[in-house]
């Protein structure tokens, strides 16, 4: 009965042939192929939006016949079958507007999957949303020149390095893009397309560089990230440079120290509520800095700095720095930051400035020296009433396990004044 068959499919705005996977049964692929041969092409699904589909799926090279040409958005799955990826690229797609791609590697080489899925976004032109696992450099380019590009997440592991803006077709390239995360072995190659691009209405940033060599200066990098990025939108900034590292062995490797005055470019990025920095060199920050820091991204929640810790040092930032946090960066949720925690400053703060910081509940330290315990415990309870954990990877075991069980003990203690307090019938929100 074709008219029920296709009053039935003409409903269906999602389409997956990956639910045949993994024991599922296989469908009668001759009485599909009979179906499609019996209608014109795209006739049994013609008003499909979403489309989800795996080149291993015995279903994909029936696709450019089963589906019309409304679609909106794929995802495709690459599988060791992706020789069978000519199906999907034979699809009318002339309304797609987001593609996601992912591949487990499979038996063929990198290089074949990445002319694959290179040549697939190629031939797209209304993109808004390119997640793919990776591309080559002239797709890259190519992408730049999408006027309605607002999200792109992807690898770029081979091609030639852009050169300059002249490299690139447009006078503004991304000129809508809103995310961008990129990832490449080529640490140049980061610092390189920051420089060119201004991204005017970026509001978040995730450039993540493999293959760091000893001699690869960033300097070049953050001034591109504070001097061409748009003070105003970008909330979010994650850079990770050397990710392909353990941590645990940062110390084995001697890259180039990274100094506050390299960071400084960041500081003109007023409206970052997010921002984080893996580097496996030394960054040697102080108390001024961080200071300054706090007074530079009022909005701040996540702040994570993760260098090489140099235990050593005279100038490691102290608890001093935490106060700056508290008093300007009233936001701050979580806290990644390494501190010379035997020197504890005397002051504390008002209470009405310690009511701010109901939201902060974690701060994460490595190889911190520390003094006191109990001394510690106190002044991070001052500061942050809402503090649950400190979390360590030190030598100093067991003092930071004892911090812990303060706060957690002094929390207590707060918890039942407080309710006292209401009893009384005072703000229950007091500290």
């Amino acid at each position: 009965d074709w008219d029920r068959v296709l009053s039935y499919s003409r409903r269906i705005k999602t389409f997956s042939d990956v639910d045949y996977r993994e024991g599922c049964p296989v469908p009668d692929m001759s009485v599909l192929e009979s179906m499609t041969r019996s209608l014109p092409a795209g006739a049994l699904l013609p008003h499909v939006r979403h489309l989800f589909c795996s080149s291993s799926s015995p279903l994909l090279s029936l696709l450019p016949s089963l589906i019309g040409a409304r679609v909106s958005s794929i995802m495709i799955e690459l599988t060791s079958c992706s020789w069978r990826f000519s199906a999907v690229q034979k699809l009318a797609l002339p309304c797609l507007t987001s593609v996601t791609i992912v591949s487990d590697g499979g038996e063929e080489g990198q290089a074949v999957v990445t002319k694959l899925i290179s040549d697939f976004v190629r031939c797209e032109s209304l993109l808004r949303k390119i997640d793919v696992d990776r591309l080559n450099f002239s797709t890259l380019r190519h992408s730049s020149n999408l006027k309605h590009l607002e999200h792109l997440d992807t690898e770029v592991i081979t091609g030639d390095l852009f050169c300059s803006r002249e490299d690139m077709s447009v006078e503004q390239p991304f000129p809508a893009l809103l995310t961008l995360s990129l990832r490449t072995p080529y640490p140049p190659l980061l610092a390189k397309v920051v420089e060119i691009t201004t991204f005017p209405l970026l509001k978040q940033m995730w450039l993540y560089a493999s293959n760091l060599s000893l001699t690869f200066d960033p300097t070049a990098l953050l001034s591109s990230i504070g001097a061409r990025s748009s003070s105003h939108h970008l909330t979010s900034l994650i850079i990770a440079l050397g990710c392909n590292l353990s941590v645990l062995n940062w110390g084995e490797h001697q890259f180039r120290t990274l100094s506050a005055l390299a960071l400084k470019p960041l500081l003109a990025l007023s409206n970052l509520s997010q921002m984080e920095l893996y580097y496996p060199g030394l960054c040697p920050l102080d108390d001024a800095f961080v200071e300054s820091m706090a007074r530079a991204w009022p909005g701040i929640q996540k702040l994570h700095i993760e260098c090489q810790y140099d235990i050593t040092a005279t100038t490691s930032p102290t608890m001093q720095s935490l106060v700056s946090l508290s008093q300007h960066c009233p936001l701050l949720v979580y806290l990644r930051l390494n501190v010379d925690a035997t020197k504890i400053p005397s002051a504390r703060l008002p209470a009405q400035r310690r009511a701010l910081h109901r939201k902060f509940s974690s701060w994460e330290v490595r190889l911190a020296p520390i003094e006191s315990a109990h001394k510690i415990a106190t002044f991070l309870s001052a500061i942050f009433p809402r503090l649950q954990m400190v979390c360590y990877s030190s030598p100093s075991r067991k003092e930071w396990d004892e911090v812990n069980r303060l706060i957690s003990a002094f929390a207590e203690i707060r918890a039942d004044e407080r309710y006292l307090i209401v009893q009384n019938g005072l703000p229950k929100d007091a500290d």
